[in-house]
């Protein structure tokens, strides 16, 4: 028979979770649609009209491109692998440092695939003529776990996979926002990442601090309310905006497989070692796992 009762940490676990879902679903209704598409083929009439007066802004995760493990895809997690880890390993709840250690581990060592290849060809021709293209992440600005360096590390990412935005706009911060973790949003290498701050705010602060008054801006996003927030910001500048949401990257094969999640994890505790998708699903395949 299956023990509900659950521990005060166990309950504070599932609380925090709760909240996540509800802080998700909130902010996931209530926003404008735009355009949808799977590939960016469909598109292309789009980026014909492109010239040195438009601004383009990529999103990265599913965006771009896509984890090829699915654990290192942050919406793709169940409430229920959290809700087991908490059960199992209770002790983790409140130690931060291992969990960012965890957390750094898995996004560094997950495989990545271009979904969409078009793209990075698509990108280096709208920067041969002249538009402005820079990526646009929800990502901190800081350190985390193995990750020394969150900006320097997606620019390594992005740059092995094909895409480069640096050259047009040199690195900065934006110490407008309040700090996060002693850091502030910033470009670096041509990679927008808001440290926490909503998309269109650090969005309007790079516009500013370099002068930029597009005559239109285009964003490409797999999420609907972080190209609204885009959308907020050219309205009230009065900037032409239009917004791609994509679902390539949900094209992919492959599926959340909760045992193998728990396995992963457990293999990267007690191993200090990643195992990708593929070799999990081997392992779970043994005898000793059925």
């Amino acid at each position: 028979m299956i023990n509900f009762r659950f521990s005060k940490k166990k309950q504070f676990f599932l609380l925090i979770f709760v909240s996540f879902i509800t802080l998700y679903l909130t902010n996931s209704s209530g926003i404008s649609s735009f355009r949808k598409i799977n590939s960016y083929k469909e598109v292309q009439d789009i980026f014909d009209q492109c010239d040195n007066n438009t601004l383009i802004t990529f999103d990265v995760d599913d965006t771009l491109f896509t984890a090829l493990d699915f654990i290192a895809r942050d919406l793709e997690h169940s409430i229920w692998f959290k809700i087991s880890v908490a059960i199992k390993y209770p002790w983790l709840i409140f130690n931060k440092k291992k969990i960012e250690w965890i957390g750094s581990t898995v996004v560094q060592k997950a495989r990545r695939l271009v979904f969409d290849s078009d793209i990075v060809g698509i990108i280096k021709q709208l920067q041969k003529r002249g538009c402005s293209v820079v990526a646009l992440t929800a990502m901190e600005t800081g350190s985390v776990g193995v990750i020394e360096s969150l900006p320097k590390w997606r620019a390594k990412m992005l740059k092995d996979l094909g895409f480069d935005f640096s050259g047009r706009f040199q690195d900065t911060s934006f110490k407008k926002f309040n700090s996060y973790k002693k850091q502030f949003p910033c470009i670096y290498s041509g990679i927008l990442c808001t440290n926490k701050e909503s998309k269109g705010n650090v969005l309007g602060a790079f516009l500013d601090y370099y002068n930029l008054k597009p005559d239109k801006i285009i964003s490409f996003d797999d999420l609907n309310y972080t190209l609204g927030s885009i959308s907020k910001e050219c309205l009230k500048r009065k900037i032409n905006f239009q917004g791609c949401q994509i679902f390539g990257a949900k094209k992919i094969p492959g599926k959340w497989n909760t045992k193998r999640a728990i396995l992963q994890l457990d293999y990267l505790i007690k191993h200090n070692q990643w195992l990708s998708d593929p070799k999990a699903d081997e392992l779970l395949c043994k005898p000793c796992f059925s």
